[in-house]
């Protein structure tokens, strides 16, 4: 980007809790006067080089942000994330008003969030992280300077990968990384005073099936008579999904287990 000698912005909140948007706001005043830096925000994004996107990127959020990015002109289209949730999720990487289409989130370790979910669909990633809970003022200012061209990074990207570091991943048998997803998604599907309850009762008519010879079908019998004792609608359709999530998590691992062990890693 250091070819830049002007930037025109466009600033949209993706579900922030407004802390970050206050220290943008405070960069553009006149104690930081970003303009001096070429850097104008506009009121359309039709007319802006730059999205600055703060927040994790809600579900609501999504459409807006999507029909915002599209709207500008094809080049050069700069994406800054500023803050921690619009650069990776921040603590609500996996809340349930937050999008990701993942079919794999909240399994095990998985951690996405923020506009990185939206530019994928597009094939790319933000062009600077400002991390931050929320950045300083200066910190904003650095990282649009680095986005001109006028200071370079003091930080470069590294990467780990497992074969690289001494440490091994406790390898927890199936049933137990099953219950602990599923009780990381119901949150997304039931409140918590009743996620405890349903997911205790659900396991329990697990239990039950496995005494069977068919567990499959048992465990579709037992979960459709729950269903029928059932009144409230929010237990009906959070039974429901454990059923179809219980049986595609319990393939997944199984099939991934035993891919491990043919290639001798288990």
């Amino acid at each position: 980007m250091s070819g830049l000698k002007s930037v025109w912005v466009f600033h949209v909140d993706s579900g922030s809790c407004n802390g970050c948007d206050i220290e943008i706001l405070d960069v553009l005043t006149p104690y930081y006067d970003v303009e001096r830096l070429g850097i104008k925000l506009v009121p359309s994004p039709r007319h802006a080089d730059a999205l600055l996107v703060s927040g994790p990127l809600t579900r609501q959020t999504y459409y807006a942000v999507k029909a915002a990015y599209e709207a500008m002109p094809p080049k050069p289209r700069i994406v800054v994330a500023v803050g921690t949730c619009a650069s990776s999720g921040g603590i609500f990487y996996n809340g349930y008003p937050i999008y990701n289409p993942n079919p794999e989130r909240g399994s095990d370790r998985l951690r996405t969030g923020g506009i990185e979910v939206l530019l994928a669909e597009y094939g790319k990633k933000p062009d600077i992280y400002i991390p931050g809970c929320p950045p300083s003022p200066e910190e904003i200012l650095y990282g649009l300077a680095q986005l001109l061209g006028l200071k370079e990074k003091k930080m470069k990207g590294e990467y780990y990968y497992a074969d690289e570091i001494e440490f091994v991943l406790p390898d927890r048998p199936i049933e137990e990384r099953i219950y602990l997803t599923l009780r990381e998604s119901l949150r997304r599907v039931v409140g918590y005073f009743d996620r405890e309850k349903v997911l205790e009762d659900f396991m329990a008519l697990v239990e039950k099936a496995q005494e069977s010879e068919n567990p499959r079908k048992r465990l579709h019998e037992l979960v459709t008579g729950y269903f029928l004792r059932e009144k409230d609608s929010r237990v009906k359709f959070a039974i429901r999904f454990l059923e179809n999530e219980y049986w595609r998590l319990k393939d997944a691992y199984e099939k991934r287990h035993l891919a491990l062990v043919k290639a001798g890693l288990r």
